[in-house]
């Protein structure tokens, strides 16, 4: 017997309502495009971070809204964050970040002036002093690359 979807008192409404044609695809989301560093190995401290931002199609990333979460709880380290690293239209920096070692996993989230959202989750491991870390990562986050167009210097900070 084939499995319905729905009852057949549902479907027969369904077939009874009018024909509305669907409403036009929107437009793209912004992106999220960790630049640096890359994220297919362990990271080494200090490390160097940068993150592009794009526009969806007629529209301009609107800053404001940017967020950043930690972990699988989602805690909010946007300040932390911001308080350590250059943020624009562009994108985002941070130059010389030390990071606990261990395996961790950001959410960054942007919004375009259009009201279209991103997110990008981000896996990363950090290696230990001794230069191991427990496991590679999925995924990519971002700061400053040296010579980088969104680099600047400042002391080694902690991130996370």
């Amino acid at each position: 017997m084939p499995w319905r979807l729905t009852t057949d008192e549902k479907e027969q409404r369904d077939k009874a309502a009018p024909d509305v044609p669907a409403s036009p695809d929107r437009p793209p989301p912004p992106t999220i495009t960790l630049l640096w560093p890359d994220t297919s190995r362990p990271v080494r401290n200090p490390v160097t971070i940068e993150v592009q931002f794009a526009p969806g199609p007629g529209g301009s990333i609107d800053i404001n809204s940017f967020n950043a979460s930690y972990g699988r709880l989602g805690i909010n380290i946007t300040r932390r964050l911001l308080d350590h690293a250059v943020v624009g239209p562009s994108g985002l920096s941070a130059a010389e970040v030390k990071l606990p070692s261990g395996h961790h996993r950001v959410t960054l989230s942007i919004a375009d002036t259009s009201g279209r959202t991103a997110s990008k989750t981000i896996h990363f491991s950090v290696a230990g002093s001794d230069g191991r870390a427990a496991a590679a990562s999925r995924s990519g986050l971002v700061v400053c690359r040296p010579g980088g167009a969104l680099c600047h210097s400042r002391p080694p900070v902690a991130w996370l």
